[in-house]
C-alpha cells in the first residue's frame, strides 16, 4: 500500500500552493460549458471530464479544440449577418414531387430552389479538367475559383488563369489556410494580374490549432453562367444555379478579402430540358442549423427503393444510424462505398468500426482499395448530392462546406451507376468478418476511434 500511497500524497501535497487557484480555474471553465456552450451531453460530458482530471490543462486544452464561443462570435454573428446580403433572391417554383424537399432544405438554411440547369458528373475530378479549361478559354467577364488549394504541377489551369487575366478578365482565386495561404504557382499567377486570397486570415491561420474551421468548398465559376463544384467527385453545372454558386463566391470573397464584390449583374437564362439544384452550404456561419446534415438525412429517410453513398471515412451520429436502419427494415437497398486507404490510417479502421452497426442492419458496405476523396449520395435513382461534406458530425458542424442537390432521374442514375460500379471493383465487408476481427484490429480501431477527435 505504502508503494502506491506516497506517490499519491507526494502529489497532493504538491499542488497544496495552487489548489484554490486550480479550482476556481476549473469551476470557471465547468460554468463556462454548461451555460454558455452548446454541447450535446455526450461532449458536454467529455470535456467536464477532462477539466476534472487534468486540472488547468484540461482547460487549455478545452480552449484549443473543443471551445466554439469564438467560432460563434466570428462566424454567425459576423459572417453569416454578411453573406444575407449575396444569398437572397427568388428561387423557382420546384415540381410538386420535391416541393416538400426543396421546401424543407430551404428553411434549414439552404439556398433556393432553382430550375432549367444543364448538370454533367464526373465521378474522377481528373475527367472534368479538359471541360472545366474550354470554359475557362472562353470566358469573356470573370473566373471565380475557391479551392483547399491549387494543383502543384503548374498545369493547363494555371496557363489559362494568367492568360485570362493578361487579357482584363476579372479572374479570382481564393484557397484555404493550410500552409497559411500559401500556394504553390501564386507568384506568378499574381504577377500576370490574378487577385488571390485565402478564406482566413494569415493571423487566424497561424493562431488556430484546432481541426475546426477549415474552408472545403470547391468551385470554380465562369461569367456567372458556367460552375464547377465538388470535391473528388463532381459536377458541371450550366444555368441559374450557377449564378447562386457565384453569389456563395462573393459572400465568401467578402469575408476573405474584405471587398465587396457586389451582386452579379443578370441571371443566366434556364436551359431547355435542364433540372433543378440547389446549393447547400454548411459550416460554423450557420448556427445549428446544419443544412447538409440535414440534407443528408433528408435524403437517406426519403428514400424508398435505393441509397448509394460514397464517402472517404465514416463517423456518423445516432440519427444517421436509425435513418439507415430504419430504410434497411422498409425494403431499401442500401449500399455504402468507402475506401480501405484513408488520407490518415485511423480513417479507414474507424469508418470499418462505424458501419458495423449499418452491416448488421443490412445495408451493403463495400470497401475499395484505393483513395476515395468522394462525397456523394443518390437516392432513388431520381435526386442525388454531390459536394465536399464527410459523413461526421463534428466536420459537418465545425468546417464550411458546400454541396449541390441535383433533382434529375439522369444525373441521379449516372451517380447510382458509377457508384456500383466502382463498388463491383472493391469488397463487400460482412459482419462475419468483423466479429472476427483479431485482437491487434480491437486495438487499432480503439486508438483510431480516438483520433478521430483531432480528424
Amino acid at each position: 500500500m505504502s508503494y502506491l500511497t506516497k506517490p499519491f500524497l507526494g502529489f497532493i501535497f504538491a499542488l497544496e500552493p495552487v489548489w484554490l487557484p486550480l479550482l476556481l480555474v476549473d469551476m470557471f471553465a465547468i460554468l463556462l460549458m454548461v451555460f454558455a456552450e452548446r454541447f450535446n451531453p455526450r461532449t458536454l460530458i467529455f470535456w467536464i471530464s477532462v477539466v476534472v482530471i487534468v486540472p488547468f490543462a484540461g482547460f487549455l486544452l478545452y480552449l484549443l479544440f473543443g471551445s466554439t464561443l469564438y467560432s460563434r462570435w466570428r462566424f454567425t454573428n459576423h459572417k453569416h449577418a454578411g453573406d444575407a446580403r449575396f444569398l437572397g433572391g427568388e428561387g423557382s417554383v420546384p415540381s410538386e414531387g420535391d416541393r416538400q424537399r426543396a421546401e424543407c432544405l430551404e428553411a434549414l438554411g439552404a439556398d433556393v430552389y432553382t430550375s432549367g440547369n444543364d448538370v454533367r458528373f464526373y465521378w474522377n475530378g481528373s475527367d472534368m479538367v479538359s471541360d472545366m479549361a474550354a470554359d475557362i478559354a472562353s470566358a469573356r467577364r470573370s473566373v471565380h475559383i475557391m479551392a483547399r488549394r491549387m494543383p502543384g504541377d503548374r498545369g493547363e489551369i494555371h496557363r489559362l488563369l494568367a492568360e485570362k487575366a493578361a487579357e482584363g478578365v476579372d479572374v479570382r482565386l481564393m484557397t484555404s489556410t493550410r500552409g497559411f495561404g500559401r500556394t504553390r504557382g501564386i507568384r506568378d499567377l499574381r504577377h500576370a494580374g490574378v487577385r488571390f486570397c485565402t478564406f482566413h486570415n494569415p493571423v487566424y491561420s497561424m493562431f488556430s490549432v484546432r481541426p475546426a474551421n477549415r474552408n472545403y468548398r470547391a468551385m470554380a465559376v465562369i461569367d456567372g453562367r458556367v460552375a464547377y463544384q465538388g470535391r473528388g467527385a463532381s459536377q458541371r453545372v450550366e444555368g441559374p444555379a450557377a449564378e447562386r454558386l457565384e453569389r456563395r463566391f462573393r459572400a465568401d470573397w467578402m469575408y476573405g478579402a474584405h471587398e465587396d464584390m457586389g451582386l452579379p449583374d443578370e441571371v443566366p437564362p434556364e436551359v431547355p430540358g435542364g433540372c433543378g439544384v440547389q446549393v447547400v452550404a454548411d459550416g460554423p456561419d450557420h448556427g445549428e442549423s446544419y443544412p447538409m446534415f440535414s440534407c443528408y438525412n433528408d435524403l437517406v429517410s426519403r428514400s424508398r427503393e435505393t441509397l448509394y453513398m460514397a464517402f472517404p471515412y465514416l463517423l456518423p451520429n445516432d440519427d444517421f444510424y436509425a435513418a439507415v436502419k430504419l430504410a434497411v427494415v422498409s425494403g431499401v437497398d442500401v449500399r455504402i462505398l468507402l475506401p480501405r486507404r484513408g488520407k490518415h490510417w485511423y480513417q479507414s479502421w474507424n469508418s470499418l468500426a462505424a458501419s458495423n452497426p449499418l452491416m448488421m442492419a443490412g445495408a451493403k458496405v463495400y470497401f475499395v482499395d484505393k483513395m476515395l476523396g468522394k462525397c456523394v449520395i443518390a437516392s432513388d435513382r431520381r435526386v442525388c448530392c454531390v459536394g465536399s461534406g464527410d459523413f461526421s458530425s463534428r466536420p459537418l458542424a465545425q468546417d464550411f462546406n458546400l454541396c449541390c442537390v441535383t433533382y434529375s432521374p439522369d444525373v441521379a442514375g449516372r451517380v447510382a451507376d458509377d457508384i456500383v460500379a466502382e463498388a463491383e471493383s472493391g469488397a463487400e465487408c460482412l459482419p462475419e468478418e468483423y466479429r472476427r476481427r483479431t485482437f491487434a484490429d480491437v486495438i487499432r480501431i480503439g486508438i483510431a476511434r480516438l483520433m478521430m477527435f483531432f480528424n
